[in-house]
């Protein structure tokens, strides 16, 4: 269940940088951590973990929900 609560609204400029820079940390440590389960599973010829339980996707929409894009990094 998706909750619509318009979060660019409710911030003020300085908390939503802050929000965002916190948010673009966590997904980039998660998409380290989904790098390196592939990379493990590839050396051991297992199966490769699903990207979802990672969170990618949900790391991705919190940061359209304050309105910013992934960064690339």
């Amino acid at each position: 269940m998706e909750n619509k609560l318009d979060l660019q609204s409710l911030l003020e400029e300085a908390d939503r940088l802050i929000l965002v820079a916190g948010l673009q940390a966590l997904l980039r440590e998660r998409i380290a951590a989904y790098n390196t389960a592939i990379s493990v599973a590839i050396g051991r010829g297992a199966p490769q973990p699903a990207r979802s339980m990672f969170g990618l996707d949900e790391a991705h929409a919190m940061l359209r929900r304050v309105g910013a894009a992934p960064s690339a990094f």
